[in-house]
């Protein structure tokens, strides 16, 4: 029997640096993290606010905080507090921001030619969904409290 030599494998050169791909590439990646970052960049502005002095300021970062920590009514922290609840509300928001850019990265790179602006244009209106129902939930809490 003769020996048939096996086919070597083709180097594919690497994507051209600010090309198509590797944009694709990078919102496939990347998505995730970007919402979690802009989460802990909306959570450290409302932590910050609620720092400063005042109940206006106090109000809008705690508000700020919830939008950030989605998951924080679920664990009940307006009436009911502790690390533990605080820990799992963070882990579980943290999940949730990356599950929903990770989810628009997904559908933004089915496009051909696809960045940022079509990761943005699938992420907002899931963010909207999430940011409404965390307020939403912050309001109903408040109304059964007798805050308002």
């Amino acid at each position: 029997m003769a020996k048939v030599p096996k086919p070597k494998a083709q180097k594919t050169l690497p994507a051209v640096l600010d090309g198509i791909d590797a944009h694709r590439d990078t919102v496939r990646k990347m998505g995730g993290l970007f919402a979690v970052a802009l989460s802990i960049a909306v959570l450290i502005v409302g932590l910050f606010l609620i720092v400063l002095p005042g109940s206006i300021t106090g109000i809008l970062g705690f508000a700020l905080t919830v939008i950030a920590l989605p998951t924080l009514p679920l664990f009940g922290v307006p009436a009911v507090g502790g690390f533990v609840r605080y820990f799992l509300s963070v882990v579980s928001s943290l999940a949730l921001w990356w599950a929903i850019g990770h989810y628009a990265a997904r559908r933004a790179i089915q496009s051909t030619i696809s960045s940022w602006p079509e990761w943005l244009r699938e992420f907002r209106p899931l963010a909207i969904g999430i940011v409404l129902g965390s307020l939403i939930s912050l309001a109903l809490a408040a109304a059964v409290l007798g805050v308002i």
